[in-house]
């Protein structure tokens, strides 16, 4: 092979391109595996990644994942399609990205999804409309949030301040329901 007059090697064509394709390969690789990490590190920002209420029966007995009842806890109610909800959607799946990590005790509730079982089949089972009777209101407001101490409606918060100030008073351990 032939040198420069500084010493160096001349390099052929072919191993410069050889040289030049695995860098892109390589390249390509360690953007891959940048893009698999992020999407890791971000699978909290999903809903489907936390706990949902399928029914409105279980909106009043959450259990958590290793199927325990929950005494004290939260159902935020979202929609895909509610502006508000998309506004606070990182807000609220951080807050429960970081308050489920001692113990489940914040859940969601998807309206599009969430089902009623037929009162023929369990008279005792929750319509949508014996749960808006039990919540007080004539029909679900997203974003919402049910709070649930010891089975029991504790207070239901609705709209995008309300709510950021109910997951702030959480954070802080300063909501008294949940402090007995």
């Amino acid at each position: 092979m032939a040198t420069y007059s500084k010493g160096y090697k001349k390099q052929n064509q072919q191993l410069l391109l050889i040289k030049v394709i695995v860098g892109i390969i390589v390249t390509v690789g360690l953007l891959m595996l940048a893009a698999l990490v992020f999407d890791k590190a971000t699978d909290w920002k999903d809903y489907n990644s936390y706990s949902h209420a399928k029914t409105y029966d279980e909106v009043w007995a959450m259990n958590d994942e290793d199927g325990n009842p929950v005494s004290n806890y939260a159902v935020y109610f979202y929609s895909n399609t509610c502006p508000t909800c998309r506004d606070i959607k990182e807000d609220v799946l951080g807050f429960a990205n970081d308050y489920n990590k001692d113990s489940e005790r914040f859940f969601l509730a998807d309206i599009n999804s969430i089902t009623t079982k037929e009162v023929a089949e369990d008279e005792t089972a929750y319509t949508k409309q014996n749960f808006l009777t039990e919540i007080g209101e004539e029909s679900i407001s997203t974003p919402m949030i049910v709070v649930v101490t010891d089975n029991q409606l504790e207070e239901v918060v609705l709209g995008k301040i309300n709510i950021e100030e109910f997951l702030e008073a959480l954070e802080q351990g300063t909501y008294e329901p949940f402090n007995d």
